[in-house]
């Protein structure tokens, strides 16, 4: 019995010593990303991409099928308006029209003979020696003499007016930029053949989001880049449809634009965004609040993140962003994860060592 107790003693002895030796573990600060108040806002709001078009420009095409006989110009070709681009195979244009012109021919014929027809029976039926009927019979059959007639002149311009439309010429004067069918293919009403444009005067196109396109007013200034060239732009007009529900094309007029830069080119294109009096922070970085126009956010202090009641003022920015106050400039907020996060909770900024292929560490 006693060496049984001793040994109790002992084994109650080494464990004590084992649980001192042991280390307790901690909680390391949850990463957070953060955000210095007061160090966004001004400047200019997100780029957008835009594409520079010539303000007059046209594809043209054919109305009717046909085999393309032969193409007059190439790219980069200056063209005068009226000028002979394009020609289709015109025989089978040309035998209908000369069709056309017989059967016009031969309807005026009948037109003559009818109408001398009706004036001999119409002498007759002065001296009674026709009945009533026959008469009639005589005024309808030149009637419809006439109306033949009538019929084989509109087809005759019609074959006439396809037979002018073998022939693309030049609405106004300009550059061929682009050739789209080579000689001897065939073709379908209404392909493209060849893209025209006219001077180099250019607009500049861009897909806006619906809220920031609403704010937008015409004669609004914006700066357009193409690498490290710069050139002013100018809001002439905004679409009233929604593309995909949630862009908007906006048209923009530039001047000066760099002689390097061509038409088809894609630019930024960046809207000047009005100098903001308050401190604002993202969206992301409030959580709601049981008041109105109140928010909570998380102030990273130390190692530590506080809680702190916010008074929001107007509404969301095109950037995503609103003006709070209850936050001074330089303070670090948290603007990812906050809703995870509580009061007096241990933390520390968080930085992306992640290093990209071919960077250097």
């Amino acid at each position: 019995m006693r060496r049984r107790l001793l040994c109790m003693a002992v084994t109650s002895v080494l464990l004590a010593a084992c649980s001192q030796d042991q280390p307790v573990s901690q909680v390391s600060p949850k990463p957070v990303k953060i955000e210095v108040a007061g160090s966004t806002g001004t400047g200019h709001a997100d780029s957008f991409v835009g594409t520079l078009r010539a303000r007059q420009r046209t594809d043209l095409s054919f109305e009717a099928a046909g085999r393309v006989q032969k193409v007059l110009v190439d790219i980069g070709d200056k063209v005068r308006a009226g000028q002979v681009l394009a020609q289709l195979d015109e025989v089978p244009a040309r035998w209908r029209a000369m069709r056309a012109q017989a059967d016009r021919d031969s309807a005026a014929a009948t037109l003559a003979e009818r109408q001398n027809w009706l004036q001999q029976q119409q002498a007759l039926a002065r001296e009674n020696i026709i009945s009533a009927t026959a008469l009639q019979a005589a005024q309808a059959s030149h009637q419809q003499a006439q109306s033949q007639l009538a019929a084989s002149e509109a087809a005759l311009a019609s074959a006439r007016r396809d037979l002018g439309l073998t022939r693309i010429t030049a609405p106004f004067d300009g550059e061929i930029v682009a050739r789209l069918v080579q000689a001897h293919h065939d073709i379908t009403p209404g392909q493209a053949i060849l893209q025209l444009e006219s001077g180099k005067a250019l607009e500049l196109v861009a897909q806006l989001p619906e809220q920031l396109a609403s704010q937008l007013r015409t004669g609004s200034s914006a700066t357009a880049q193409s690498g490290d060239l710069q050139f002013p732009a100018r809001l002439e007009r905004v679409s009233r449809r929604s593309e995909n529900g949630s862009l908007v094309q906006a048209v923009f007029a530039v001047s000066e634009v760099p002689a390097t830069i061509r038409s088809g080119s894609v630019v930024t294109l960046a809207l000047p965004q009005e100098k903001q009096t308050a401190l604002t922070v993202p969206a992301s970085a409030l959580l709601p609040s049981a008041e109105a126009q109140k928010a909570e956010v998380m102030i990273l202090q130390g190692d530590r993140v506080q809680k702190r009641t916010v008074k929001t003022e107007g509404a969301l920015s095109a950037g995503g962003r609103i003006a709070v106050t209850g936050i001074q400039a330089g303070e670090k907020v948290v603007v990812a994860g906050a809703a995870t996060l509580h009061d007096g909770q241990a933390a520390i900024a968080y930085t992306n060592r992640s290093v990209l292929q071919g960077a250097s560490k």
